[in-house]
């Protein structure tokens, strides 16, 4: 299903079905629109749950199911397009055996801006990478090095349980020229579903604050290395 140049749209109910081997079945993909609020959805596909493409506003998914499939998605932003996205909000979701939960993906040298996210009361089963920001995008491999990127901001992680299936539960991969500012996460507990070690989590260039208990711990990249960069 596709949601292009809408606005004013409630998508109910819906269940969206196809082999977890298929590549390119992104369930619901929302771009060019405004105002969409999905909700009551079981979607199990081989790629995206939920996409979110560039020039999107005020886009809610809500009690929601994924899985099988790659997580809800934004992006991938800024590979031909400069990004314009914000007040995206997923909550009350569950996600079993997705690559990941949720993620904002964006390619390097992108332009634009992605900001206003909030990630609430999401319950993860054996995910691979439960939490992903990537401003360094690339699934085919070998992607040239690019200054700038696509400026991701005001994220916020609140009330995400479970686990993983890889010992990264939490990776935020954000540029050096155009770090990640304004994360916070709150209330995170994730473990790794192997129970041979603690879950883990990369942090590269991304700003913010915790509250409540996190786990796994977030190290935040030093603001006076990021004024300085």
């Amino acid at each position: 299903m596709t949601l292009f140049q809408c606005s004013q749209v409630i998508v109910d109910s819906v269940s969206v079905t196809a082999p977890a081997d298929s590549p390119n079945t992104d369930g619901i993909t929302v771009a060019l629109s405004n105002n969409t609020y999905i909700s009551n959805c079981a979607i199990q596909t081989g790629d995206d749950c939920v996409s979110v493409l560039s020039d999107t506003k005020n886009i809610t998914v809500t009690q929601s199911r994924c899985g099988p499939g790659h997580g809800i998605s934004v992006g991938s932003l800024g590979g031909s397009e400069t990004a314009m996205v914000e007040q995206i909000t997923v909550s009350n979701c569950s996600f079993v055996g997705t690559m990941t939960g949720v993620r904002i993906k964006s390619w390097q040298g992108g332009k634009g801006y992605a900001k206003g996210f909030l990630f609430q009361s999401l319950n993860m089963t054996e995910v691979q990478n439960p939490i992903v920001i990537d401003q360094f995008y690339c699934p085919q491999g070998n992607c040239p090095i690019k200054n700038g990127g696509v400026a991701i901001s005001g994220a916020k992680f609140i009330d995400i349980q479970g686990t993983s299936s890889e010992q990264e539960a939490i990776r935020l991969l954000c540029s050096q020229s155009v770090p990640c500012q304004d994360i916070y996460f709150s209330n995170i507990n994730l473990s790794w579903a192997s129970n041979t070690a603690p879950a883990n989590a990369t942090i590269l260039n991304a700003h913010g604050s915790t509250a409540g208990v996190v786990v796994p711990r977030i190290q935040f990249s030093d603001p006076s290395v990021l004024a300085q960069s």
